[in-house]
């Protein structure tokens, strides 16, 4: 079965509180593993000041799927495909979602971000934005999630000058 690779960017449509916001994500995620496990599908997500950038890897159809809800999800405005592209392999196989944290990397991933006159990434940044996420689980010694299990939580270590 041809593997696939999502990348989307999106804004956060709701106004709260910081603590707030930290649960809505934490639910988010933990939703998003169960579903994409039950259709075979990986993949991370980043937040950072009311911004979404998430990978999913999987089929086609599960994936299309998938990204209609996210489309249709009246927590998300301004949703961006920025990369739908066939894969060789899985870059997120050992989560079926996971979050990293963004502490310590916010200039680099909102550097990454900036898009072209036609609201494109170029190639090249899609991949470095793709690298970056995992470098940063890896770095974080995020164990993977066990099956039936949900999601992990990509939290820094202190390695990153994180007070959580």
């Amino acid at each position: 079965m041809p593997l696939y690779r999502l990348l989307y960017r999106s804004e956060a449509s709701l106004q709260v509180s910081e603590q707030d916001w930290g649960r809505m994500i934490d639910q988010i995620v933990a939703t998003s593993a169960q579903l994409n496990e039950n259709v075979g599908l990986s993949g991370a997500l980043v937040t950072s000041k009311g911004l979404f950038v998430q990978v999913l890897e999987g089929p086609l159809g599960p994936l299309e799927a998938t990204f209609e809800r996210i489309c249709r999800d009246l927590r998300h405005r301004r949703v961006i495909l920025m990369e739908l592209a066939a894969a060789e392999e899985r870059i997120f196989q050992d989560w079926s979602m996971v979050r990293i944290r963004d502490v310590g990397s916010t200039a680099d991933i909102s550097s990454l971000l900036e898009l072209d006159k036609s609201n494109r990434l170029y190639a090249s940044t899609t991949s470095a934005l793709v690298s970056l996420m995992r470098n940063l689980l890896v770095a974080r010694r995020i164990p993977p999630t066990a099956r039936g299990t949900g999601a992990n939580f990509a939290t820094p270590s202190k390695a990153f000058g994180s007070s959580d």
